[in-house]
């Protein structure tokens, strides 16, 4: 349809009338303009949303919590059947911590303890189907992994520097990821997709 736009341009600038050869060049200013920025710059869009589009695959999954104190995420990994989110703390390197999020479809139909019982680890499940486990290690040093259903998915957490209230606050606090928070993931190179 406008393969033959760039020849009348040109056969424009051929014709007597200086009017005639001013809109050509108004042509060619406008098609180089549109060229070399808003096409581009649509690409770019599209391709974002392209993006985008891929890490919502499983929106059932995408859950994203509050932050502990003194933290901030760290890094999110999109997988085929999981959604992980690692919280470390603003000044890396001066403080220590390490929060891990997981968010995937129920392993079981409730939560349950593993039986047998690895040694040096301790677990229970509430009335309200939270499971709290406790690993102790043989350095001294302990993990705690808190448990519990949200909606269609289960969702874990672990650290070895919050405790169970604190990794309760960030269990209160999931909510579904927001388009805003993908895309900051998304700009700051914090998330990845994991096939």
């Amino acid at each position: 349809m406008l393969t033959g736009v760039p020849y009348a341009v040109a056969a424009a600038f051929f014709v007597p009338s200086r009017w005639v050869r001013l809109g050509a060049l108004a042509v060619l200013a406008a098609g180089v303009a549109y060229g070399g920025f808003v096409g581009p710059a649509q690409s770019q869009q599209r391709q974002n949303e392209a993006e985008v589009a891929r890490y919502r695959e499983h929106p059932e999954l995408l859950y994203l919590g509050a932050a502990p104190p003194g933290m901030q995420v760290s890094h999110a990994e999109v997988g085929r059947a999981s959604f992980g989110v690692d919280y470390r703390p603003v000044r890396e390197g001066y403080e220590l911590g390490y929060v891990v999020l997981t968010v995937r479809p129920p392993l079981t139909p409730t939560p349950r303890c593993p039986e047998p019982a690895e040694k040096g680890m301790s677990c229970t499940v509430d009335a309200h189907g939270e499971m709290l486990t406790v690993r102790d290690f043989p350095g001294g040093g302990r993990a705690i992994t808190l448990t519990r259903r949200h909606r269609n998915a289960e969702a874990e957490v672990t650290s070895q520097t919050l405790d169970g209230p604190g990794l309760r606050h960030l269990l209160n606090s999931l909510h579904p990821l927001s388009d805003t928070e993908l895309e900051k993931l998304i700009r700051e190179k914090k998330i990845e997709h994991r096939i």
